[in-house]
């Protein structure tokens, strides 16, 4: 058994170990993993390169390197994503959240005055990511979270349950509008937009996720058109729409609303990409 490493040599052999296996982020990947290991933070492991790496904590690490080669994403490993401030429970269940949704919940949230008493609907919530930071935001707020896998609500169910939100969460399996019922001042959305084609081009760790949450047929729009076409008469007056799609999807989608009385506009993403519709229909 491999003793006495150091974290510096245990992080440059393992990035090499992730370079080689096609690895997205090798050298970050293998700092999150070995923190995971260590039970540290990644800052910790950055500022003491010089320090050993128990045997025991070392052979966690490999297990879990490992798993990483063969194209696991990190949060399937560890078990939790960051998102907006929180841990989120992931599993092979869900999607794992990622940075543009955050900023989608940040959009949405900019509309609504913290204080106030809304009902929020979070469609396709995978995680329940989305509906527990905006309940953790908004705490006079109720908010529906529907999803059509009754294996991701299980997952939602433990992250309402991880910040004690069951009072104001309700969790829902419906296909889009199937189950649903009631109005809403803000109905927000991450659904599955990657056309079917496109899915096989998707890096290993993202094919890693549930094809449920990814696949949006044929175009890309097979779950957001439904969505869209029923969602004005769930709204409240002057209720808001906040959407996240893929590149190229925003304009023409912002375009047919418009032709049906939204006032939609799109925003941008932290990388420059159209990725966001913010709709109302008053």
């Amino acid at each position: 058994m491999v003793k006495n490493n150091s974290v510096q040599q245990v992080l440059a052999a393992a990035q090499k170990r992730l370079e080689a296996a096609g690895s997205d982020e090798p050298e970050a990947n293998a700092q999150w993993l070995l923190a995971y290991a260590l039970g540290v933070s990644r800052t910790w492991v950055l500022a003491n390169g010089g320090e050993d790496v128990p045997a025991e904590k070392y052979e966690v690490f490999l297990r879990m390197l490992a798993r990483k080669e063969e194209g696991a994403p990190l949060s399937h490993i560890v078990g939790t994503q960051p998102f907006c401030g929180l841990d989120i429970r992931v599993t092979p269940d869900v999607l794992t959240p990622r940075p543009e949704t955050e900023e989608l919940v940040a959009l949405a949230a900019s509309a609504f005055d913290r204080r106030g008493k809304y009902e929020f609907l979070d469609m396709c919530t995978g995680s329940g990511c989305i509906a527990v930071a905006l309940a953790h935001q908004f705490p006079n707020a109720v908010v529906l979270a529907a999803d059509k896998s009754e294996a991701a609500l299980k997952v939602a169910q433990e992250n309402v349950h991880a910040y004690r939100l069951e009072n104001r969460i309700q969790l829902l399996q419906s296909d889009i509008w199937e189950n649903v019922m009631g109005t809403f001042d803000l109905i927000i959305s991450n659904p599955p937009y990657i056309p079917t084609a496109d899915l096989a081009g998707l890096t290993r760790e993202v094919q890693h996720e549930p094809r449920l949450a990814l696949d949006g047929g044929e175009d890309g729009y097979a779950v957001t058109r439904p969505l869209c076409a029923a969602a004005d008469g769930y709204l409240k007056p002057g209720g808001l729409l906040a959407l996240e799609l893929c590149k190229g999807q925003p304009w023409p989608l912002a375009r047919g609303l418009a032709e049906i009385g939204w006032k939609a506009e799109v925003k941008k993403d932290i990388f420059n990409i159209e990725r966001f519709v913010l709709a109302r229909k008053d």
